[in-house]
This record gives C-alpha cells, sequence and structure tokens, in this order.
C-alpha cells in the first residue's frame, strides 16, 4: 500500500493506493508537504469511476531545490562580514561557506516547512538570530554590562563573541532530526564540527577551547527556554531567537496552510510584524522595537519572544515595545 499527498486550493487529502493500484481516498486535515513528489490527479480517478486509469502531472521541479542558496542569505552574509571583525569575523568568513552546514541547515528547514508546516528554522533564520545576538552582546559592552566569561576573568569578550557567534550559528541543525528535543540532537549532530572550528581558531590553547565549546553548549541547550541557563552569552541568544518574528519568517508556512486548526495564531500574527529593531535603550543598554500592522501581533510578544526573555538572564537590561500602526507605543519591559 502506498501513499502520497494531494494539496487543493481548500483542503488536502492523502491518496492511499492498495496494491492493485486503485486509489482510496481519504482527508488530513493540516497535513504538511510529504517527501514523495507532489502529484495532482484527476476527480475521476480519485473517486474510480470503474477501472478508468489515473490521470496524473508531476509537479515536483515546481518545488525549489533545498540545497540551493538564496538572494536573502547573500544579502545577510554581507551584513554579518560588515558588522564583525578580529576572529569573530575569520569565524563568520568560513561559517557562511561551510557547505555541510549550510546543508544541516537547508535540509532542517526542509522538515521545518515541508514535512511539519512551520516556520523557517533554516539558513535565513541562522543569519539573522546570530546578526541580531552579536548586536545586543555589542550593546550590552557599550552599557557597562560584562559578558559572563569576563566576569568569571576565564576569557575576553572575544572568546564570548565566538561562542555567541557559532552557537547561535548552529541553534536549529537538530530541526534536521525532530523539532521535539531538537536542541539535544542539535548538539549531537555539530559537536564534532564546534570542537575542529574551535582548533582551528584557538591552535595550542586548550583552556580557550574548552571554555568557548561549553558556553556553546549552553547557548545551543538553552535557546528554547526548557532548561535553565545562567550566562550573559547564553541569555543573549535566548532572547535573539525569539527577535526573529517578522512575516518573512512565517510566509511559507503561511501560505501553505489552506484550513484552519490550532496553532494558526503563530502564523497570522507573525504575518502583522513588520519589523523588529535592536538598538540602543532610553535607560537599559538595549530596546527592541516591533512594529506591527494590527494588534494581532501581540501575540507573537507575549507568548513567543516574552517567553524566551523571563527565562533569559539579560531580562534585567532590556526595553521591550510594541509599535502599532495609529495606536500609542505599548511597553513590555523599561
Amino acid at each position: 500500500m502506498a501513499t502520497t499527498m494531494l494539496r487543493t486550493r481548500r483542503t488536502r487529502k492523502r491518496l492511499t493506493t492498495d496494491p492493485k493500484g486503485r486509489c482510496l481516498v481519504g482527508i488530513v486535515r493540516g497535513a504538511a508537504q510529504c517527501a514523495a513528489p507532489l502529484r495532482i490527479y484527476s476527480h475521476s480517478a480519485m473517486v474510480e469511476q470503474g477501472r478508468k486509469p489515473y490521470m496524473e502531472k508531476d509537479i515536483t521541479s515546481s518545488i525549489p531545490d533545498w540545497r540551493e542558496s538564496t538572494p536573502k542569505e547573500a544579502s545577510l552574509n554581507a551584513t554579518l562580514l560588515r558588522r564583525t571583525s578580529g576572529k569573530v569575523a575569520t569565524l563568520m568568513e568560513r561559517l557562511l561557506t561551510d557547505k555541510e552546514i549550510n546543508l544541516y541547515h537547508s535540509y532542517g528547514n526542509v522538515v521545518s516547512v515541508r514535512r511539519l508546516g512551520y516556520n523557517d528554522h533554516g539558513p535565513v533564520h541562522a543569519r539573522i538570530t546570530t546578526m541580531n545576538a552579536l548586536r545586543m552582546l555589542d550593546l550590552l559592552r557599550a552599557g557597562g554590562i560584562p559578558t559572563s566569561l569576563e566576569a568569571e576573568q576565564v576569557a575576553s569578550f572575544e572568546e564570548s563573541q565566538v561562542a555567541v557567534a557559532l552557537g547561535c550559528f548552529l541553534h536549529d541543525i537538530g530541526m534536521g532530526v525532530t523539532r521535539h528535543d531538537h536542541e539535544w540532537h542539535g548538539i549531537n549532530l555539530v559537536d564534532p564540527i564546534i570542537r575542529e572550528y574551535l582548533a582551528w581558531l584557538y591552535p595550542d590553547q586548550l583552556d580557550k577551547q574548552v571554555v568557548v565549546r561549553a558556553m556553546i553548549h549552553e547557548v545551543i541547550v538553552g535557546h528554547m527556554a526548557k532548561v535553565p541557563i545562567h550566562s550573559i552569552e547564553a541569555g543573549t541568544v535566548l532572547v535573539a531567537d525569539g527577535t526573529d518574528m517578522t512575516k518573512g519568517r512565517s510566509v511559507i508556512a503561511f501560505n501553505m496552510q489552506f484550513e484552519p486548526e490550532v496553532g494558526d495564531m503563530h502564523r497570522f500574527s507573525a504575518n502583522t510584524i513588520t519589523r523588529v529593531e535592536i538598538k540602543k535603550g532610553t535607560i537599559k543598554p538595549i530596546r527592541i522595537s516591533i512594529q506591527m500592522d494590527n494588534t494581532t501581533g501581540l501575540f507573537q510578544i507575549e507568548e513567543v519572544l516574552m517567553t524566551k526573555v523571563k527565562a533569559s538572564p539579560v531580562m534585567k537590561h532590556l526595553e521591550i515595545e510594541a509599535l502599532i500602526s495609529g495606536q500609542v507605543p505599548r511597553m513590555y519591559l523599561k
């Protein structure tokens, strides 16, 4: 017995064939895109009138190649390289062109978007969150807040930047295994890569390799706010992960969804957010300003971002505001 999926404008159908190739039709609400080739079957074949053969058209070629880079990635690469310096810039130059890492990101996005119907967890998300995390780390430093590695006198600010950049860039790779506990699956997949990069960045400096590797692990396992974290570095990445909430991140999953189902609020709320800006705060070191078309976007702040903020050691250094078209700004933290 074989199974494939049919997506029409109003519903999705699971098409199951018996050993003789006869079609047995069932309806599945909210089914995600299947990995098998996508096909369109004629109505007569679906309801099987007599022994009429299938009329099918293979449109697999219309699905973008999951391995190909996008113009958005190239734009973000240029921004990241322009905003970094020293060892962090050296790290980013290699990371952004690492074929293996890019394939892990891209396949994780296939699982997230095509299989599960979630939002972007791939190469673009990795770049946006890394850029936001490094921006927040710089603002904390400008505000006189040392990183945990600095305060504990075990490493410098640059080592904290390396841990944040590498950990944040790799934080969602476990999505290629499964959504549940993907942070732990990610550690298993990428720890050899982490060790390789640190040996390259800090040859003959085992102490730095050990400290930064441990910090990267905290960054990755802590980004879902399920495991308590205690460092400024991991807390920065936790918040940065929640700041990638604009409509661009949800557009693919939003367009794939045709029937209402539980969880739609995430897609609809994200689709109203037009801009997230991370800048110097009025009183505190960091202000996160979220612009949106209407109040639906408040769900993203209250249920997604604030969940992460409340679990982050950097919460006390944040100002968070919602800017809704035609309304007075709403402050969540000030």
